[in-house]
């Protein structure tokens, strides 16, 4: 590990609390190469690439992919040694030789870094100086590849406009304060708490600022503490984000989750009119927001970028992306409710999409060369399984699939050493824990209850299973809850265990071993 530490200040980022571990499937290549793709911009392949993230923190995204991209090379870079030191950690005892990470500031990256086909930055742009975002852009232009894809995520405007006077009465109350960062954020929230509970006139006028304060106190006061004491921190209108990149060279490319790149999925259809009469991708996503009242953006950005003519050149290049069930055993009408639309899909051609997946995971041409159901053109099957992955009805792989078993074995192993380590130790943790998949090329999380059940598994098999994973549970200080109570009574607990090992060998297991993350013992 490259242990260079950047001689300036951190330019007001948090750096005496270390961030909180997390992965993000939006970082994932295949679902980067997706939103490409779909928006008519040709992606880099799809196996062996180079991917830098920017601001990786903790490693948690950087690994996890890593592990699922075996092919691929990963670097990771942070300002702060301690996240970086737990990153290194994570990749020596997941066995990972095809990532590292640097500890630098983005002005002072080593010479020989190269250029890579995808950069990933999330939770940086918006909480840093603006210097250290001019580091970002300049990292854009000397080390993006011409054709490589970007993701930014940033707080976003107008979401944020009735929020922010919280977040400055956060930070303004924790500067008076004595201690830590975590101990200045107690102070502030319960501050804030007081003068909530008083009903000062902001919150009255803000009802829905009111319940946000509520949101807060069940967050991480890890997360509180970088999310809101970094002296930089800034909301963005996405023109302003568009502007920054596009003088560093780069073009907008579209967006996560993939809903966001269908303004019908985006917007009420009373504004829907707004988006047939604008031609302008950028002006249509500023309206986007408002309609909306967008509060965060995932937003891809390409250099150089191949733009495709039409589905056959889409096929070209991104085939190799399979198409999934997201569940098991899904029927129709399927619904989705996204935040400000509920879609429903139902129809023949549906009905049809749905029974071929039912038999494992397909290519695009695969399904467009389908002859069900008769006189479906082309474009109308595509649009069908673009509107489907939009809507979480299917889900994306980066090859294929086998159809997952009925029953899953009784004894599991798993092949990856980095899920050995993961599942070790993050088991009931507290938060959900994610495994890497080499057949979807990204990590697929299960609860921190299911994870000490599939440790459990793989380390005694099923016997007993209940009462080891029981006595773990005692053991870690962590309860269960029924009915947002803690289970004191024992045999209550072990027969809430009994009934959670039950669910997941039937149903959370058989995914895996489809997943290819278990595979029998």
């Amino acid at each position: 590990m490259d242990t260079r530490i950047d001689s300036r200040p951190s330019t007001g980022y948090l750096t005496d609390v270390a961030y909180i571990p997390g992965f993000y499937p939006n970082l994932a290549p295949v679902a980067i190469r997706y939103v490409a793709a779909l928006n008519r911009v040709a992606p880099p392949r799809g196996d062996r690439f180079r991917y830098l993230e920017l601001g990786c923190g903790l490693g948690r995204s950087l690994t996890t992919l890593a592990a699922a991209c075996p092919a691929a090379e990963f670097v990771g870079v942070d300002i702060n040694p301690e996240h970086t030191a737990i990153a290194s950690r994570e990749i020596a005892a997941g066995s990972l030789a095809n990532a590292r990470v640097i500890t630098s500031g983005f002005g002072d990256l080593p010479a020989d870094l190269g250029t890579f086909e995808y950069v990933a930055l999330h939770g940086v742009f918006s909480w840093v100086a603006p210097e250290v975002r001019e580091q970002i852009l300049d990292v854009a232009r000397r080390h993006l590849a011409p054709g490589g894809l970007l993701v930014v995520s940033y707080n976003s405007m107008p979401g944020w406009a009735h929020l922010q006077p919280i977040r400055g009465i956060l930070r303004q109350y924790a500067a008076l304060r004595t201690g830590d960062s975590l101990q200045r954020i107690r102070d502030a929230l319960a501050y804030l708490v007081f003068i909530r509970d008083r009903q000062a006139k902001y919150f009255v006028d803000n009802p829905n600022a009111s319940a946000y304060v509520d949101a807060l106190l069940k967050q991480d006061i890890r997360y509180l503490a970088h999310e809101y004491l970094n002296e930089h921190w800034t909301s963005f209108y996405f023109a302003e984000v568009a502007g920054m990149f596009g003088g560093a060279g780069l073009t907008f490319a579209g967006s996560l989750p993939v809903h966001t790149n269908f303004w019908d999925l985006c917007v009420r259809p009373e504004f829907q009119e707004l988006f047939r009469t604008t031609n302008d991708r950028l002006v249509t996503e500023a309206h986007k927001d408002f309609c909306a009242n967008t509060a965060f953006r995932w937003d891809v950005y390409a250099k150089a970028p191949r733009l495709l003519t039409g589905l056959d050149d889409r096929l070209a290049v991104a085939d190799d992306i399979h198409v999934r069930l997201s569940r098991p055993g899904a029927t129709l009408p399927y619904q989705a409710n996204l935040g400000v639309v509920t879609s429903t899909l139902q129809g023949a051609l549906y009905d049809a999409l749905v029974a071929r997946l039912a038999g494992g995971s397909q290519s695009l041409s695969a399904l467009l060369a389908d002859p069900r159901p008769a006189g479906a053109a082309r474009d109308d099957i595509a649009r069908a399984i673009d509107a489907g992955v939009a809507t979480g009805l299917f889900d994306l792989a980066a090859g294929a699939l086998p159809v997952a078993p009925a029953h899953a074995p009784d004894r599991v192993a798993l092949p990856c050493p980095f899920n050995r380590a993961v599942l070790a130790s993050d088991a009931l943790g507290g938060r959900p824990v994610a495994l890497a998949s080499t057949t979807t090329g990204t990590g697929h999380s299960i609860g921190d209850l299911d994870a000490a059940i599939l440790l459990e598994l793989v380390e005694g098999g099923p016997d007993g299973l209940a009462d080891r994973v029981d006595r773990r549970l005692t053991s870690s200080g962590r309860s269960l809850q029924r009915d947002g109570k803690p289970v004191a009574d024992s045999a209550e607990r072990l027969r809430l265990v009994q009934e959670s090992c039950t669910a997941f060998r039937a149903t959370s297991l058989p995914q895996l071993v489809q997943l290819g993350v278990a595979v029998g013992g």
